[in-house]
């Protein structure tokens, strides 16, 4: 006999007078694919929904497309059972012509659908019984910017491309897609930091990353990229496998979808993906006692700490509300330009993980170009802070597990004069750029910092006061570099 779990409605129905039972989940899925139509199905969908990692208006895309083309007529639920993330049924679906296929419908604790592994399935997302682990690919770590060595199709010098899961997709630049033959099979839209461009795209490439093969890969074609590297290798593995990423061995670690142990002690993080990028809860306090809690993109692609976005600055008029700007400077993302404001909030908090203090924060102001934005999330958490963690990104199960790495008890980046130097996983001091003009050509970013004024860097490490001091000198800073020489800025 079947067991369903019935949900009785808490609240009368207007007119009727009494409670309505909701029908068990097949009957309504049953009814939604005869009907070709997945509206019904919309008030039985939980808020972590998800098709293949994509939730929100994204999995309703998705499902929409499956309930109309896929060829279902009946639906039986042939067990069930409970696990911790709530009721596992395992379904049968009868296809026009009388082919059946099996497959998983996972419910909330209240009878909401959290997923249904077949449409995973049908959108590239596969979950294995047994996960095993399938490659352990090496990456260069530039100050928590992750690169790896990539061969497309047939070119037979590998590519240096930056991981960014802030990106969608594979991108390279005009002239590289035309040193590598892509040939383009459409236009698309493309959203960054700042504004909105269009671009080709290129789709059904091949891709190699050490041991591991990826057919049919599309790659979208920017004018131009501004970046360093050949280009960059999106969220095309981690849609595909979960995705450990080790920072102090730097080694990115893949393994099939499915029942997945956490090695490293740690928090778990939940994950949404409306639009084809990572958004992760979080929590600023720009000074002690002003909370501004906030959806923020989930993006290795970024060298800096965190920055908001226009829209969540205005909204919450986080330029005048006692923050103190150390530098201003702008950000250009594909030819886009927006003023900024760098400087140091009271905290910040990726949820529910601990407050990081006095982290250094980028505040968006307005320009002609980015008043209308409409960007989706209310900021961008980029390397600097990520890279302070190993992780374990889990889209299957739509969560980051996060735990801290030898980078995390280190001092957060800081701003002297118009420099910004931060320590990276190794326990080295780093020059990692400079914040609008007027910088010293003889002070290279990546130079490595062996002390600075009359404090060495051990000293800096273990007593962050002291950079506050060297912070509120107006006379020129010597900083001497591990060859010995001494620049002064």
């Amino acid at each position: 006999m079947k067991k369903y779990i019935l949900t009785i409605l808490s609240a009368f129905t207007i007119g009727i007078g009494f409670a309505q039972p909701r029908r068990p989940f097949d009957e309504q899925l049953q009814h939604a694919f005869l009907k070709k139509d997945h509206t019904d199905l919309v008030a039985t969908l939980a808020d972590n929904f998800a098709v293949a990692g994509h939730t929100g208006t994204g999995a309703q895309f998705r499902l929409q497309q499956i309930i109309k083309n896929y060829p279902a007529e009946a639906i039986a639920v042939i067990s069930n059972k409970k696990t911790d993330k709530g009721q596992l049924y395992a379904v049968e679906i009868t296809e026009k012509g009388g082919k059946k296929t099996k497959t998983d419908v996972l419910l909330n604790s209240e009878g909401k659908l959290v997923h249904i592994t077949l449409f995973d399935q049908l959108y590239g997302m596969k979950r294995a019984t047994n996960p095993r682990l399938r490659a352990v690919i090496p990456f260069e770590n530039k100050n928590g910017s992750i690169y790896l060595q990539v061969k497309i199709n047939d070119f037979r010098r590998p590519l240096n491309l930056l991981f960014d899961t802030g990106a969608d997709g594979m991108a390279v630049s005009q002239q590289l897609a035309d040193e590598l033959g892509l040939k383009v099979t459409r236009e698309n839209n493309a959203s960054m930091v700042g504004g909105n461009a269009k671009i080709k795209v290129s789709d059904q490439n091949t891709i190699q990353l050490d041991t591991l093969h990826l057919s049919g890969q599309g790659i979208a074609i920017f004018p131009e990229m501004g970046r360093e590297g050949d280009g960059l290798i999106g969220n095309s593995l981690i849609r595909q496998y979960i995705t450990h990423i080790d920072y102090d061995k730097n080694v990115i670690s893949l393994y099939d979808f499915g029942d997945f142990d956490y090695k490293e002690k740690g928090t778990t993080v939940p994950v949404s993906m409306p639009s084809g990028v990572m958004i992760v809860p979080g929590q600023l306090d720009i000074v002690a006692g002003k909370s501004h809690p906030g959806q923020f993109v989930f993006d290795t692609g970024a060298s800096y700490d965190l920055i908001c976005f226009r829209p969540f600055v205005r909204k919450n008029k986080l330029l005048v509300s006692g923050f103190k700007p150390e530098a201003q400077a702008s950000t250009v993302s594909m030819g886009i330009s927006s003023p900024t404001f760098i400087g140091r909030s009271h905290q910040f908090a990726i949820s529910p993980l601990p407050a990081m203090s006095g982290l250094p924060i980028t505040l968006m102001g307005g320009s002609s170009q980015n008043e209308n934005w409409n960007p989706g999330a209310d900021g961008s958490i980029g390397v600097r802070l990520i890279s302070r963690y190993n992780m374990t990104i889990n889209l299957a199960a739509n969560e980051i597990h996060f735990s801290p790495n030898k980078l995390h008890g280190f001092p957060q980046d800081f701003i002297l004069k118009t420099y910004q130097f931060g320590w990276d996983n190794q326990g080295k001091l780093k020059m990692l750029g400079t914040l609008g003009g007027g910088a010293s050509s003889e002070l290279k970013p990546g130079a490595h910092i062996v002390a600075i004024g009359s404090y060495s860097v051990d000293q800096l490490q273990k007593k962050p006061a002291l950079i506050a001091e060297i912070q509120g000198k107006e006379s020129a800073i010597h900083v001497q570099l591990e060859d010995k020489s001494i620049i002064s800025i």
